[in-house]
């Protein structure tokens, strides 16, 4: 056995699919077919939800349909063009037109439209029309009880909040900016403004996290004398949420930026659950009375759990004991990792205010854990993979908030797409070479009658 055999007998012993076998499996890549497919299956009355949405233009004077435009931005996203320009460019082909065309049903469509035909459009929609897309989507994938499964000990979604700059601006870009003074190792006082945005992420699956609910966080006005904050957009998200899913079981998660006693509050009267992570100079009562209890006189400790077969030790009551008014349960875990080749000792604590258990402890604590990975994964991805949320594809507020909408209602699709997909699975395909391979599909390859057979049958989905 010599040469070329040799390596592929070699790659097969150790599971490793060589370059010439990733080339043949893409080739049965549908690409922009696979990627309607999906959302045909999931959001069957997708193009409806659009159509129903108050369309904020003159209708004597619109050529695009509100479905031409909304499918657009969300092209725009799933193929990870990053400027209006770009789109204009690259979206320039006879193929996009009748591939925007089948998704949208408007049969008079000829051209893909243009960039500021699109940002016209965005400057008028209300942000609360995508806002209840999103809405109708994400009810969809409830009630299709798929993600059942993932729920927390069973009964509880997870939602994670998040907070993250979407824009930045050396000058004042309008009133609702938000501003901060900043000085310079070599001296120079700046202001820097910005906008923020918080997110409440639902947890479907390992690698299915999508937007539940969207805050803008930004002043009211320039002179106001206190500035929006993200506490104060957590309170406003949250009434939204319980409006919108009010018989919803949820757990909130979040930093130990939540853990006060206000925002456990909102949970139990909301009927909510909680985790937070838990950081001594926060709640340094609570803390006091923690680190006096020995094994004792009431911690439990579990040996050999989670992944690293780390230590975890919990404590039930601990608010009762510091005089708290909500429940409060801690508990922590310890485990060696090895970081930058370094074994390394790490530690987490958190704040629940769910009765801890031997039996759910590992569970607790891998939810306890993932915040942390969705948190720096999901907006990383987002600023950095493909969606250039940072970037300003419109300097108008109101188009901005919508540029922000389509992005997180393009990565719900592009989510469901990567969970089921299971070529791209095989190979290992990252997320950025998906994203440039669909922009390819969607640009050179039309879409046949027999790909529409396609899209349209029933077709049983596994999701990883």
């Amino acid at each position: 056995m010599v040469g070329k055999e040799k390596k592929k007998f070699y790659a097969m012993e150790l599971f490793i699919m060589t370059k010439e076998e990733k080339r043949e499996k893409r080739k049965k890549d549908r690409g922009i077919v696979d990627f309607i497919m999906i959302q045909t299956h999931f959001f069957k009355e997708f193009q409806k939800w659009i159509e129903e949405m108050t369309d904020p233009r003159h209708l004597s004077y619109t050529t695009y349909t509100q479905t031409d435009l909304i499918y657009l931005g969300i092209l725009k996203n799933v193929c990870s063009v990053e400027s209006m320009r770009q789109m204009e460019e690259k979206f320039n082909e006879t193929v996009c037109a009748d591939t925007l065309r089948l998704l949208s049903g408007n049969q008079k469509l000829k051209e893909v439209p243009h960039c500021d035909t699109l940002n016209y459009y965005l400057e008028l929609l209300s942000p609360d029309c995508l806002s209840e897309l999103r809405k109708k989507m994400v009810t969809s994938l409830i009630r299709g009880k798929q993600f059942y499964s993932n729920r927390l000990l069973g009964k509880y979604w997870r939602v994670i909040l998040d907070g993250t700059g979407v824009a930045c601006f050396e000058e004042r870009h309008c009133d609702n900016c938000l501003y901060e003074k900043r000085t310079y190792k070599d001296g120079r006082k700046v202001t820097v403004y910005y906008h923020k945005v918080l997110e409440a992420k639902l947890i479907l699956g390992d690698k299915i996290v999508v937007s539940l609910g969207t805050e803008f966080i930004e002043n009211e006005r320039s002179d106001v004398s206190k500035q929006d904050c993200e506490t104060k957009a957590a309170k406003r998200l949250l009434e939204r949420i319980k409006k919108e899913y009010p018989r919803l079981p949820i757990c909130i998660q979040g930093d130990a930026m939540y853990a006060t006693e206000p925002m456990m509050e909102i949970c139990r009267l909301n009927g909510w659950k909680y985790i937070f992570s838990h950081k001594e100079a926060q709640q340094r009562v609570l803390a006091d009375n923690y680190n006096l209890l020995s094994l004792e006189d009431g911690k439990q400790k579990v040996q050999g759990i989670g992944a690293e077969k780390g230590t975890a030790i919990y404590c039930n009551g601990i608010g009762k004991m510091a005089g708290k008014t909500e429940i409060m349960n801690v508990y922590e875990y310890t485990c060696k990792k090895i970081i930058k080749k370094q074994e390394k000792t790490v530690h987490f604590q958190w704040i629940t205010d769910i009765e801890l258990t031997r039996r759910n402890l590992e569970e607790m604590v891998r939810a306890g854990r993932g915040r942390w990975k969705i948190e720096n994964e999901g907006f990383n991805n987002q600023k950095n993979g493909i969606y250039h949320i940072q970037h300003l594809n419109s300097r108008n507020s109101n188009a901005m908030k919508n540029h922000y909408l389509l992005t997180q209602i393009a990565d719900i699709l592009m989510q469901l797409y990567l969970a089921w997909n299971p070529i791209i699975k095989e190979i290992k395909q990252s997320i950025k070479n998906t994203s440039s391979r669909l922009l390819e599909s969607f640009r050179r390859q039309p879409v046949t009658d027999e790909d529409v057979h396609y899209i349209l049958r029933y077709t049983t989905i596994y999701l990883e």
